[in-house]
């Protein structure tokens, strides 16, 4: 493990204390697989700081933890949290792997994390579980997963992981992930492009976990950005050159709801943009 000063992240939080240093620890190992690391980026002033957890998509065969880039950092950072982003194993690599082996193994990240919380200021009571495409997917069974059924191999092993809320940029949701919705989930907020989206993820699916949260009484959010294709959240939210600023305030409510306890917005509804 490298311990750096993350120092392309200053702009974003200068509002901070000068004293505080910005760190990002690259490639800490949470299972025996050589794609099993993950880089964290904290703030050395933060104390039970809430965990965001950023997973990558690439349809399970592709990707890396480079998909956290620095306006997301910037982001969630400005507002409190730790960031968290982990590789894992891709299908078609090595030996058979599945998409549910992928999202085991981010799981197992958020266990050592949950585990491990205090090392970096982090509360390992509040973990925002956040995804783009096939990360989606993952985020996803790891919020709504029920019954915890951990491999031989994985070091920490709670009875449940403590994710406080759910965030999926163009997430893929086949009907057995949404059937797992139930009262008492963590809230979701998620959003989808229009006719351009992938055919793999259409705007039906965010539709349709709406439906199972609102029937379950869990708080929820959709945007649909009619001109846009798949995983927007990059240009939408994160860029500060291009983002919407509707979605943008809505979704810092939504962090200050689930991360910070503060506040709770309208819900139920779906942001529509169009050109």
């Amino acid at each position: 493990m490298r311990i750096t000063i993350f120092a392309a992240i200053l702009t974003f939080i200068s509002h901070f204390n000068s004293t505080a240093k910005f760190k990002a620890e690259k490639d800490i190992s949470y299972g025996p697989h050589e794609r099993n690391v993950m880089d964290v980026y904290w703030n050395t002033n933060f104390k039970n700081a809430p965990i965001v957890f950023t997973i990558h998509g690439g349809g399970f065969k592709n990707g890396s933890k480079a998909y956290c880039n620095r306006d997301m950092i910037g982001l969630y950072m400005s507002e409190g949290c730790i960031v968290v982003s982990p590789n894992y194993r891709l299908v078609g690599k090595g030996k058979p792997i599945t998409k549910d082996d992928c999202a085991m193994d981010t799981a197992m990240a958020v266990a050592y994390m949950q585990a491990n919380a205090k090392k970096f200021g982090a509360d390992p009571t509040r973990i925002l579980s956040t995804g783009s495409s096939a990360g989606g997917y993952i985020s996803a069974w790891i919020a709504y997963q029920k019954n915890w059924q951990w491999p031989d191999h994985a070091k920490y092993k709670p009875e449940k992981l403590n994710i406080i809320g759910w965030f999926g940029d163009s997430p893929y949701l086949p009907k057995p992930l949404i059937n797992q919705v139930q009262a008492g989930d963590p809230p979701g907020f998620f959003m989808y492009g229009g006719k351009r989206e992938h055919p793999a993820t259409p705007a039906r699916q965010g539709h349709d976990i709406q439906a199972a949260l609102k029937k379950n009484g869990v708080w929820n959010k959709m945007v649909y950005i009619d001109f846009m294709g798949h995983v927007p959240a990059k240009r939408i939210l994160f860029s500060p050159q291009s983002r919407n600023e509707e979605t943008y305030d809505a979704y810092l409510e939504f962090l200050n709801m689930v991360c910070h306890r503060k506040g709770k917005p309208k819900g139920g509804d779906v942001i529509k943009l169009n050109k």
